[in-house]
C-alpha cells in the first residue's frame, strides 16, 4: 500500500471511530471498516432467518386452526413474520449483501 492509500485508510478510519464514538448512526452507505461491514451483515441475516423460521410453526397449524377467527390470527402471526424477515433481508441489501445468497446460507445452515 502505498503512502497516500495508508493516509487515506487511517483517515477513513478514524473518521468512522470518531463517529461510534460521539455515538451517532453510521449510515449504511458510510465507510466502513470491512469486518465491521460483514459482522452487521451477519447479524442483520441471522435475524431475517429467525423470522423466517420463527413462521413455519405458526403456518402448519393454519389448516388445523378450529375456526376461521382463529385462521385469520395464525395468518396475520405469519405475515407478520415473514414482513419482519422481508424487511431485515432489505436491511442487509443496503449494506451490501445479496439475498439470494442470504437465502442459499439459511437453507444450506451455513449462517
Amino acid at each position: 500500500m502505498t503512502t497516500s492509500n495508508t493516509l487515506y485508510a487511517e483517515t477513513l478510519q478514524d473518521g468512522f471511530d470518531d463517529t461510534v464514538a460521539r455515538e451517532q448512526r453510521v449510515e449504511p452507505r458510510d465507510w466502513m471498516p470491512d469486518g465491521y461491514r460483514k459482522s452487521l451483515i451477519r447479524q442483520i441475516a441471522q435475524h431475517a432467518h429467525s423470522e423466517i423460521i420463527g413462521m413455519q410453526p405458526e403456518g402448519n397449524w393454519l389448516t388445523r386452526a378450529p375456526s376461521l377467527r382463529r385462521k385469520a390470527i395464525l395468518m396475520a402471526k405469519v405475515q407478520d413474520e415473514a414482513g419482519h424477515g422481508l424487511y431485515l433481508y432489505s436491511a442487509a441489501e443496503t449494506l451490501g449483501a445479496d439475498r439470494a445468497d442470504l437465502t442459499v446460507k439459511l437453507i444450506e445452515g451455513k449462517q
